[in-house]
């Protein structure tokens, strides 16, 4: 659990006492400060973001809304998909298991596929190394693609937990500038 400090940290405690002018602005608050810290995200990882749903930037969201047991209700973080669990390699880095190799997909088939023996066409699938590399190669008549690329281990990259914690003071803001907004509304 991540806290916020400055005052917007009395301001939630007292949430559920406000008028509801004021809560609805200081939701709002929380939302706008919410999506700033995911451009913080974005901005300070290392990985790069693909757009649409199956990416990591499809998949990072963030909500924040009313909630009349606690009050308010807010969350960041991904969104969950079934397969590998991607975010948690991103950032906390990976390791095969000794002897193995994890397989990251290049193609659209490939990331289709949960898993290369479930590639459309694993059975002509080839380990091609060179250089020290290794990847799972597809021939045809006329070519040949690459489709996954074989490596050992993947370094933590994502930084999303840091990200999230130095855009704090930022949340915080937000939710007091929404709280002054909705006083105004009062």
């Amino acid at each position: 659990m991540i806290t916020i400090g400055s005052n917007a940290k009395s301001i939630m405690r007292r949430l559920d006492r406000m008028p509801a002018a004021v809560q609805g602005g200081v939701v709002k608050g929380l939302k706008r400060g919410l999506l700033l810290a995911e451009d913080h995200v974005r901005r300070n990882s290392k990985v790069k973001w693909r757009r649409g749903g199956g990416g990591l930037s499809g998949r990072l969201t963030s909500y924040a809304r009313m909630d009349g047991r606690l009050g308010a209700d807010a969350a960041i973080g991904f969104r969950k998909t079934s397969g590998f669990p991607y975010e948690l390699s991103q950032e906390f880095g990976a390791k095969a298991k000794p002897g193995k190799a994890m397989a990251i997909p290049v193609t659209p088939a490939a990331r289709r596929a949960k898993s290369p023996r479930q590639h459309p066409q694993a059975d002509k699938l080839f380990v091609h190394a060179t250089m020290g590399k290794a990847f799972l190669m597809r021939a045809t008549k006329r070519a040949v693609h690459l489709e996954y690329v074989l490596v050992k281990s993947i370094p933590p990259r994502l930084h999303f937990r840091d990200s999230v914690v130095k855009s704090l003071p930022m949340i915080g803001d937000q939710i007091e500038r929404g709280w002054k907004e909705g006083w105004k509304n009062v």
